[in-house]
């Protein structure tokens, strides 16, 4: 299942618009700063020792599973067909579940291959999607057929509960031990938002730009290579991820990084994710300009403690660095991620103090994203999340920057 190139520009578009429009002006709440519902983690039973469950926002809600232990688990539809199986094998997909295709489509689907067919009765064919035994999928029981939100609930700005979800599973071989997530749909007023800051250099060496381009959500950082030797990105786990230029853009389909984009952009995993497998780079852009969406950037998985919003003050949350190569010059791009209280954010908006309602956008901003629009015009192209924020809950709780 592979969209026409045309699905792959419409995306690229959004994003620029979606960025140009002002990524860090987003109100966000703990994240659903669109006035949209949020998919909260209530609980997952029984949970397996070892086992870590999480509710992730990238460009969609996502699940989450990471299971290092000996026994498998196995995901169900809801048509009864099991779609996907992590454990010591690392992760398959059952590629006659239709269920298992829409896992990989950020907005769902409507079609399917002839092959997949759903129910409990239908042969599995399973494929191996990763060496390592965790992955992440757009489980659409997490996304409300219904996003509407009553006006009296956004008038009294509290948190309220709009709805119920739940996804089930069974451990270990066979029919095994049944079990199943459940969580909430919730709404939360908002109070803040994020925004990224790079401090690294914008030009590392001659020739060539790397830029983040700022969002309340998942960054995007932009390469443009015009030097002599090839910039090679390294992915989360270490491993080559792309590799622009001098002339053109590769990825390595073996890298995790990589598998993970193809899903934002609704594509089925070319290959299996292995970080620890030879590079198998594939030519994705016939020019040493391409722009992605950075993880390793992006926000923190809730918002600040009670008493940081209550103070109303912008503070640094985390700190990030992307890893990348040049000839045998290793280097990073690094920068901070800053919360943005409300009360600024409408300051800003309404053009105040430090605000950019009176045109005081960085002039630099507005480079980067003329250059990623230069880009897709030249064959390359952009995916960055939608502008809203992004949330993990995990099942023991997180700290709050991680």
């Amino acid at each position: 299942m592979v969209p026409p190139l045309i699905g792959r520009l419409a995306l690229a578009v959004l994003a620029v618009t979606a960025l140009a429009v002002g990524p860090a002006a987003t109100p966000a709440s703990a994240h659903s700063g669109d006035g949209l519902t949020q998919p909260v983690l209530d609980e997952v039973s029984p949970l397996p020792p070892g086992v870590t469950v999480q509710v992730a926002y990238s460009v969609n809600y996502e699940l989450l599973v990471g299971n290092p232990t000996p026994q498998p688990i196995t995901f169900l539809a809801d048509s009864g067909e099991p779609f996907l199986r992590i454990g010591p094998a690392g992760v398959e997909g059952n590629f006659a579940s239709p269920t298992f295709y829409a896992s990989n489509a950020p907005e769902g689907l409507s079609q399917f291959p002839p092959q997949a067919k759903p129910g409990s009765e239908v042969t599995p064919v399973w494929r191996k999607l990763s060496a390592q035994p965790e992955w992440g999928w757009y489980d659409h029981r997490l996304h409300p057929t219904v996003s509407y939100v009553p006006p009296a609930i956004i008038r009294a700005g509290k948190p309220a509960v709009l709805g119920t979800w739940r996804i089930p599973f069974r451990t270990g071989d066979g029919a095994g031990q049944p079990g199943e997530v459940k969580g909430r749909f919730e709404f939360r007023p908002p109070t803040g938002s994020y925004t990224m800051v790079q401090q690294s250099t914008v030009n590392p060496a001659e020739g060539v730009k790397i830029q983040v381009l700022p969002s309340a959500t998942v960054p995007a950082v932009f390469v443009e290579n015009l030097g002599p030797d090839p910039v090679v990105i390294l992915g989360r786990d270490g491993e080559p991820f792309a590799r622009i230029g001098p002339k053109i853009t590769e990825v390595n389909l073996h890298s995790p990084t990589w598998a993970s984009i193809e899903q934002a952009l609704g594509h089925d995993p070319p290959a299996e994710a292995d970080p620890a497998a030879p590079p198998q780079w594939q030519e994705i852009a016939d020019t040493p300009r391409w722009s992605w969406p950075e993880l390793r950037a992006a926000a923190p998985k809730a918002d600040p403690p009670a008493a940081v919003v209550k103070a109303g003050k912008a503070v640094t949350v985390r700190n990030w660095s992307i890893p990348y190569l040049i000839a045998d010059r290793r280097a990073s791009v690094a920068g901070v991620t800053r919360w943005v209280p409300i009360a600024d954010l409408r300051r800003q908006a309404a053009g105040g103090p430090g605000g950019s309602g009176g045109g005081g956008r960085p002039l630099g901003l507005y480079v980067a994203l003329a250059a990623a629009v230069a880009a897709l015009g030249a064959g390359g192209w952009l995916v960055t999340s939608k502008v809203r924020s992004r949330s993990r809950t995990a099942v023991k709780g997180e700290p709050w920057t991680s």
